[in-house]
């Protein structure tokens, strides 16, 4: 009996003595320290909170909605100033690139005039179209009105004859082939017209080339006289027949108003040249009366 007692005693004294040490870590977490370090003055016991500054002691106060609100709207007006500056740009290497890239054009433009296939002819029409085509201002400023309500006035030469623009065909006109007159209208065969010159010089039996083109055909007709086919800008084909002579080749270049060729000439008994003058757009034939005046 006295073994078992002294083993229990023994076990509730350490049973109370562990309750005691822990009940006493409680206590010493929520106790406050004696003193404030570094503080020689104010009693034993006094809390370290009145060692702080009023300001952290006090909640942060929250900031007026009205302000900040203005605050960032003030700063929609700011200019900004940390933004990086352009990267500056060498005039020498600038012009060096746009000496580049129109050599590349020029030399593109170039090896397609030098080719001979179908594709190409119709780029080199289309560039040739468009370096000798003047712009029908006239039209842009009837164009202008229609959308506008006016001629602009910061564009001089809109309405400098005419304050009251016109309607304007939009069909091209090109140049007379012959310095004369109509002796067969389109109606008759409804292919071409026939054209003798004026009675004059040699210069009157020039035919010129109604518009800038390139030569497609150089032909030998039945009778003896030439025969040239023309291609021309805005897809229409000319055909130039009844020459005496011309200088022309297949694949030569000629502008408008340039000679073709030159009728034959005839004694004082004879009829005078006839040139046979046709014009196709696509491949249907059109009266040159509609885009020419003879």
């Amino acid at each position: 009996m006295d073994i078992r007692s002294s083993v229990r005693h023994r076990r509730q004294a350490r049973i109370k003595e562990l309750l005691d040490d822990k009940n006493r870590e409680e206590v010493s977490e929520l106790s406050w320290p004696e003193t404030v370090p570094g503080s020689n003055k104010g009693p034993a016991h006094q809390p370290a909170a009145a060692a702080l500054p009023e300001s952290q002691m006090k909640p942060p106060e929250e900031r007026d909605p009205e302000i900040l609100w203005k605050q960032g709207y003030r700063s929609w007006y700011d200019s900004p100033t940390d933004h990086p500056k352009p990267p500056k740009t060498s005039f020498i290497g600038s012009m060096l690139k746009r000496c580049l890239v129109s050599g590349i054009l020029f030399g593109a433009v170039w090896g397609v005039f030098k080719l001979e296939e179908p594709w190409a002819f119709r780029v080199q029409m289309f560039v040739l179209d468009g370096l000798s085509r003047e712009m029908d201002f006239q039209a842009a400023q009837v164009w202008y009105e229609d959308h506008f309500g006016g001629a602009p006035s910061f564009i001089p030469i809109f309405g400098q004859d005419n304050p009251e623009s016109t309607k304007v065909n939009g069909g091209i006109s090109l140049i007379p082939p012959l310095n004369g007159s109509m002796v067969q209208p389109f109606a008759v065969d409804m292919n071409g017209v026939k054209l003798v010159p004026a009675e004059g010089s040699l210069y009157a039996r020039e035919v010129k080339s109604v518009d800038s083109g390139r030569v497609l055909q150089v032909s030998t007709l039945s009778d003896g006289t030439l025969a040239v086919q023309i291609q021309h800008t805005n897809g229409k084909t000319a055909l130039y027949s009844g020459l005496g002579e011309t200088s022309l080749k297949v694949s030569s270049w000629v502008q408008g108003g340039e000679v073709v060729g030159i009728l034959p000439s005839v004694s004082g008994s004879e009829q005078q040249p006839v040139l046979y003058f046709m014009l196709k757009e696509g491949d249907r034939p059109m009266d040159p009366a509609e885009v020419i005046s003879f």
